[in-house]
């Protein structure tokens, strides 16, 4: 499969373009500058353009696999465009994916993380997970653990809307993560201004999640759980997707025939007389021809044709 192939499947496949992943991967010298051109030539398309098919949610996952440094800032940039661009291109990537993606290709510098989740008007999500992306290569030891500190104490002043807004999630979750004790008060600012929904988080489930941090400061935060891992084989972690499921498939096949058979029952009762001649016997049953019978009380305008059909059906409509 050659490199044009590759990405009109990225673009225009159904369901997980298995074939397409592999061919991408066994050309990744070549495929990669495609790929960091395709995000390029997205930002270069006006408004309109962007709404079309585009091959950038398999381009991000397969950057993630190959852990491309190069691609950290490209990433960066795609990750603060505005929401409806966002959700249209990722999907439920935005939560399940985009932390660990970027801490896969996590370059060494914080900067353009931070320009995500202290951007207002990027979105929301996006901002939440930036915070804990912050976290993990600080976990990993590619970000000194006293910068991130500082990082994320400055955001508390920072951070905007200084309102309830998901990216607080995320910046108490990446507090908790790190074990940062000291941070613990401006968190507690935080709940009780009403940043983060109480109904989601309380502040004693931040304490909780803080001393696990504290007790496992030399390894992972949660090490068995999966939220937390960098991003790997882009087939088997998509793969498991409901959207590209055989199961979704079969959903979808179901919805189709159903949403069909709606729209033709719909018209059957919008026009019961549709297929009836004028000398016919009328559908209702009366044994007149249809023109003296409900034919007339329509053409009068006295009622509508489905309940003119089912009132002599129901022998409550007489002449």
């Amino acid at each position: 499969m050659d490199a044009d192939a590759i990405l009109l499947e990225f673009t225009y496949a159904e369901g997980l373009p298995r074939e397409a992943l592999k061919a991408a991967s066994a050309q990744r010298a070549e495929m990669l500058p495609l790929f960091l051109n395709e995000i390029e030539t997205y930002f270069a398309l006006k408004p309109v353009a962007r709404a079309k098919p585009t091959p950038l949610f398999f381009i991000f996952h397969l950057l993630a696999e190959w852990r491309e440094k190069a691609a950290y800032r490209p990433l960066t940039h795609l990750l603060r465009l505005p929401g409806h661009e966002i959700d249209a291109i990722f999907g439920d990537g935005i939560t399940s994916t985009s932390h660990r993606v970027m801490a896969a290709v996590f370059d060494g510098d914080p900067e353009p993380l931070c320009k995500i989740f202290l951007d207002p008007r990027a979105e929301q999500f996006i901002r939440s997970r930036m915070c804990e992306a912050l976290a993990m290569v600080t976990l990993r030891g590619e970000l000194d653990r006293v910068l991130a500190s500082r990082i994320l104490r400055d955001a508390f002043v920072q951070m905007q809307p200084q309102a309830q807004n998901f990216v607080w999630f995320g910046w108490q979750s990446a507090i908790a993560m790190l074990g940062l004790s000291d941070l613990k008060t401006l968190v507690k600012k935080a709940f009780d201004r009403g940043f983060i929904e109480s109904c989601i988080l309380e502040f004693d489930h931040f304490e909780q999640d803080l001393r696990r941090g504290i007790e496992r400061l030399d390894e992972f935060w949660r090490p068995d759980d999966h939220e937390y891992t960098l991003f790997g084989d882009s087939i088997d972690e998509l793969s498991g997707w409901y959207c590209f499921s055989e199961q979704y498939r079969e959903d979808q096949e179901r919805w189709r025939h159903q949403a069909k058979a709606d729209r033709a029952r719909s018209q059957s009762q919008q026009n019961p007389f549709k297929c009836v001649g004028r000398n016919d016997r009328c559908p209702c049953g009366s044994g007149k021809k249809f023109k003296k019978c409900c034919l007339a009380t329509v053409q009068l305008g006295e009622i509508s044709p489905e309940v003119a059909f089912l009132g002599r059906a129901g022998d409550w409509l007489v002449h």
